[in-house]
């Protein structure tokens, strides 16, 4: 089976700060630029979803992309119109060449404002 990076996603991270008001406010924080990332996408089967389940973790969708230090379990997939949250991150090989990410679908919060802030 081929394991060609065709889809578009985007990942991000939620952060609370305060304004100058003091009110808090919460930012929708691009780990990588608007250009957005190049993965592999599979929806598990129904065999894998009840092994994880069974595990203890709730699987539903599987994301091989490029290495990326930044990407964390807990950040936030967007996958066409849809919000994944990231339940964990498998980089066993250590060749820091691909990452597979398994998250499962989210309900999308309401953001003040978006940014990206190159690091």
């Amino acid at each position: 089976m081929s394991q060609i990076k065709d889809k578009l996603i985007g990942i991000f991270e939620v952060k609370s700060e305060r304004d100058l008001g003091g009110n808090e406010v919460k930012i929708k924080r691009y780990i990588h630029n608007r250009n957005r990332l190049h993965t592999y996408v599979r929806e598990l089967s129904e065999k894998e979803k009840f092994a994880a389940k069974e595990a203890g973790a709730e699987t539903s969708i599987l994301f091989r992309l490029n290495y990326n230090k930044r990407v964390r379990a807990g950040q936030f997939i967007e996958f066409r119109g849809d919000t994944y949250i990231i339940v964990s991150i498998d980089s066993f090989e250590y060749y820091q060449r691909d990452l597979t990410v398994r998250a499962e679908k989210v309900k999308p919060e309401v953001y003040d404002y978006e940014e990206y802030t190159e690091q």
